[in-house]
This record gives structure tokens, C-alpha cells and sequence, in this order.
């Protein structure tokens, strides 16, 4: 797994933009899954290889939305292997990694624990700028932050398995904040890209702890990378949005609360870009 992230640093609105919307997520992830709006339509993507379909990842989004497939491939890393399945979504990039590492988890990992396997598979994920905001996808805990112009995602799938979702800064807010909330991938356990004897008692053990030791190095060498992304600003953002989320009026009733939460975060949206072109 390689995560490519180009030069060019996050512009500020989009770290705004990014804790407006997943903040709204994160402070009432029930609120999404009230009523699915008539203007949503199914995206479904195989997750495989020329042989296999070892999973599926579905979500909805706006139904003018646009997806075109780019290419999958299957992936080695020091402790296991990854499936890439890459699409664009109205023009921009979206990639998941779907990891099978060759020492697979029996639980559910805490935060820190699922970094430090995605750290496995590419060390660069030491240098996401990550929220302390709670996030789920499909009920289950994820971690979501921000890496330049890059938002990513991860979960767990299985337990035996992570997902980690890389999107452009240029999908629109709208049709983020329904990809996100409606997002699932099924794994079907009964297959693996693994074949026998790819793993290694020693090799797997004793390269996953190389790359996980010096992404340590690697992160402190490459903070002008990581310093693209205003943490401050995604703090403050973040802090605001569980704010306005805990004022709403609590004798509001589920959809009215959900509808509520959308139009006010949106209504933020487009306060800090007006903001940010005077």
C-alpha cells in the first residue's frame, strides 16, 4: 500500500470544510441513517482481482454523481498483502485499501492500534493529522483525519482485515458527507488473497516491527509534509461543530434533529468559505 499524496499542501478551507462535515458525523452518526433521500442512488464496487471479488464496498450518493472505475490491483507489503480498488467519483480520485495482513487481529482495534497497522503497510500514515472526534462507518469505530490535500478513513471491516478510504480534497461536501455516511464494505471471510506459504512465522513478524519502528524516524524527517495540514484549524473547526451539535434542541425528533445538523453545518460551510475569499 502506497498512499500518494502530492506536493501541494491542504488550502485551509478544505481542513475547514473537512472538520465542518465529518464533525457533523461524528457528533450524531445516528442522524444519517434516519431516512435515505429520494436524490441518493447506490455506488457498488468489487473489491478483488482478475480471479476473486474478495469483498464489496457500497454506499450511496447523489444519483447525478458520476463514478468511473480506474484500476485494481493486488499489493505485497512487509506483513501481508493489500487489494487497491482506485475510481473517480465527479472527476476525483478515490482510493480503498483493503489490508490482510499475515498476522491478523482476533479484535476489534482500539485507535492507536489500527494506526500502528496501517503503519505496516505504509509509514506515511504516522503523519496523519488525525481527529480526536469518534467517527463510525457501518456501526463499527474508525479513525479519519487529514494527510495535504488527502482525506483518509480506516476501519475494520473484519477483524481480521482493515479498510483505509483516501479521497481528494475536490469531492464536493454534499456528496462526502453521503459517501461516508452510508459507506460498507462486506468481506467475504471464506477467501483470502493469501496464498500458502507467502507468510512467514519470522518475515511477517519481524518485518511488520521493522516498518512499524521507522515510521517513527521517517515521520520526524518528513514534518514539512505533515505541517501542510493546519492542526490547529482542524481542532478549532472540530471543537465548534460537537458544539453547535450538543445545542440542539433535544425535544426535536430524530429526522428533525438529523435535517437540523445538516442544514447548520452546511450553513458553517458556507460561512468559513465566505470568509476565506474576502
Amino acid at each position: 500500500m502506497k498512499i500518494a499524496i502530492p506536493c501541494r499542501p491542504a488550502d485551509i478551507g478544505f481542513v475547514i470544510s473537512l472538520c465542518i462535515v465529518l464533525g457533523l458525523l461524528a457528533a450524531n452518526p445516528a442522524a444519517a441513517q434516519d431516512d435515505i433521500e429520494e436524490s441518493l442512488a447506490p455506488l457498488r464496487m468489487p473489491i478483488g482481482d482478475e480471479v476473486n471479488n474478495y469483498a464489496e464496498f457500497v454506499t450511496l450518493v447523489p444519483s447525478a454523481a458520476e463514478a468511473k472505475p480506474v484500476e485494481q490491483e493486488t499489493l505485497n507489503y512487509p506483513g501481508g498483502k493489500d487489494i487497491k480498488t482506485s475510481f473517480l467519483l465527479n472527476g476525483s480520485a478515490v482510493d480503498i485499501f483493503l489490508l490482510y495482513p499475515c498476522q491478523p487481529p482476533e479484535v476489534l482495534l482500539d485507535a492507536e492500534g489500527l494506526k500502528s497497522l496501517l503503519a505496516t503497510a505504509d509509514e506515511s500514515i504516522t503523519l496523519v493529522n488525525y481527529s480526536e472526534n469518534e467517527l463510525f462507518i457501518a456501526d463499527k469505530p474508525a479513525i479519519w483525519g487529514a494527510l495535504g490535500p488527502k482525506l483518509l478513513a480506516a476501519y475494520q471491516p473484519t477483524n481480521q482485515t482493515a479498510a483505509l478510504i483516501v479521497m481528494d480534497i475536490n469531492l464536493d461536501e454534499y456528496t462526502l458527507f453521503n459517501f461516508l455516511s452510508y459507506m460498507n464494505i462486506t468481506v467475504d471471510e471464506s477467501l483470502t488473497p493469501i496464498p500458502p506459504g507467502f507468510c512467514t512465522d519470522t518475515t511477517a513478524i519481524a518485518d511488520g516491527a521493522a516498518t512499524t519502528t521507522g515510521a517513527t524516524a521517517s515521520a520526524e524527517a518528513s514534518m514539512d509534509e505533515a505541517d501542510a495540514v493546519d492542526g490547529s484549524a482542524s481542532t478549532g473547526a472540530t471543537a465548534a461543530v460537537t458544539q453547535t451539535a450538543s445545542d440542539l434542541n433535544q425535544s426535536q425528533s430524530r429526522k428533525e434533529k438529523a435535517d437540523a445538523d445538516r442544514a447548520a453545518a452546511m450553513a458553517r460551510l458556507e460561512e468559513a468559505k465566505a470568509a476565506m475569499r474576502k
